[in-house]
């Protein structure tokens, strides 16, 4: 790791030097409600997952990203893994520039490196990575009226949906980056969005990062702010996403399917609630055709806003399965590209034949510390398809086990936020093997992982 850590090294001496000199500019303002705007995840004191979308500092028509995670993660007895315990040192290291020249257009651009010191010959492109443009394309923005209308061209990260069908894939020292165009619209009340994109293709060396015209993805979606005092949002969406070799019962083939949905979410009092209902039609391997369906729910109850703010929280999840391992309809929900982080880490199990039932709670001792745990039980929606780690990854045997009892999911995670650019997050999850697992020859499996996360 001494290429990545030296690097690391010279992007922490360069920016934590001052700024140089920049014209001031007046960024048109964005009308719509900024959480529920389609610019990806949130992480607190003003910080975003997706960095282009952080406002400029003061005056300035230039700012300066980076971000630099230490990730030390263990497995036991996890799928795909080997038995035992293994474990892997990771880094992430992210420069990003963001240029603001007129106050209609932007480029930004991102370079990131990837590291790993444990499995190294086997790690994926996306964990160790010599140097990738992780991002790169030019914004143009302007006001139409009371609306704001804009549109960004080159390579992006996207993440505007549900997370059980988009995200920026957190996990991976790289996160996933998309080639093509995004437009939009927003008003107010209501916003409108059109992309057309391909997936970018990594390799483990320096700028060897190609587009892959194969795997893309295009879809509208919408939002719209409901009531006048409640934060709540009704989002319908549409994604056509092609894969090129997506498995079914194991066999490598193109995967072109369209997924239709709604999902509505916000706040009410001392409620946070997040729904989406969502049906996938198209053609898998082997041309047969797909009818699947999903439906999560996230729930979360304030029970005070003083001393440890204690939440109670409760988690549904249904993934339709079945049809996989015969012939015919394939009914085994494709999860897209969830967020890892909303089901398992670790990817102990995914959004795919699966009905998980949790339970939980979180508190926050102090205002930069928080913990949360919970658990789920979880069973297989259809006991004719097997159990799946991830989308395309069944636990082995499976398939030919009866019974529905998968087994328990325990979550365990806290975070420490010292300083407004600095996070310590642990994360242990256990998945106590049920009676599907065992009688496939399956024992119980777990993930844990500890982190350090400097932003600038």
């Amino acid at each position: 790791m001494t290429t990545p850590r030296r690097l690391a090294l010279l992007l922490s001496a360069l920016l934590l030097s001052p700024l140089p000199e920049a014209n001031a500019t007046t960024t048109p303002v964005d009308p719509y409600p900024q959480p529920a705007a389609g610019w990806g995840p949130s992480l607190g004191d003003g910080h975003m997952a997706s960095r282009w979308a952080e406002p400029l500092p003061g005056d300035s028509a230039l700012a300066l990203r980076a971000e630099l995670r230490l990730r030390q993660a263990a497995w036991h007895d996890a799928p795909g893994r080997a038995a035992g315990t293994t474990d892997q040192g990771q880094l992430r290291a992210q420069f990003g520039a963001d240029w603001r020249p007129l106050p209609a257009l932007r480029v930004y651009g991102e370079l990131a490196v990837g590291d790993v010191d444990g499995g190294r010959d086997a790690a994926p492109a996306n964990f160790r990575n010599a140097l990738s443009v992780q991002q790169l394309f030019v914004e143009l923005r302007r006001p139409v009226g009371n609306t704001l209308a804009g549109v960004m061209a080159g390579r992006q990260g996207f993440a505007d949906g549900p997370r059980q069908l988009l995200s920026l894939s957190d996990g991976p020292n790289l996160h996933r980056s998309w080639n093509g165009l995004r437009a939009y619209v927003h008003g107010r009340r209501w916003r409108l969005g059109a992309f057309d994109l391909r997936a970018t293709r990594l390799g483990t060396g320096a700028f060897d990062d190609v587009v892959d015209p194969r795997e893309t993805l295009r879809g509208l979606n919408a939002g719209f702010v409901l009531g006048e005092r409640s934060a709540t949002y009704l989002e319908p969406f549409w994604f056509r996403s092609t894969q090129p070799a997506y498995r079914v019962a194991g066999q490598p083939g193109r995967d072109a399917r369209n997924t239709t949905g709604l999902r509505v979410w916000g706040s009410r009092a001392a409620w946070k609630f997040d729904a989406t209902l969502a049906r996938q039609a198209g053609t898998t391997v082997g041309n047969r055709a797909i009818d699947a369906w999903g439906l999560f729910a996230v729930g979360g109850l304030a029970l005070s806003d003083a001393g440890w703010k204690p939440r109670l929280t409760a988690r549904l999840d249904l993934a339709s399965g079945g049809g996989a391992w015969g012939s015919g309809t394939v009914r085994s929900f494709h999860p897209l590209y969830a967020s890892s982080s909303y089901v398992s880490e670790g990817q102990l199990l995914a959004l795919s034949n699966v009905a998980i039932l949790a339970s939980g709670v979180s508190l926050s001792p102090t205002p930069r510390t928080t913990f949360s745990g919970e658990i789920g039980h979880v069973r297989r929606m259809s006991a004719e398809d097997a159990l799946y780690a991830t989308a395309t990854r069944a636990y082995a045997g499976t398939q030919h086990a009866p019974g529905r009892h998968v087994g328990e999911l325990l979550r365990l995670q806290g975070s420490w936020r010292p300083d407004p650019r600095l996070t310590l997050r642990l994360t242990v999850e256990h998945l106590h093997a049920g009676a599907v697992l065992r009688r496939a020859g399956h024992g119980s499996s777990s993930f844990a992982f500890l982190d350090l996360t400097w932003r600038y």
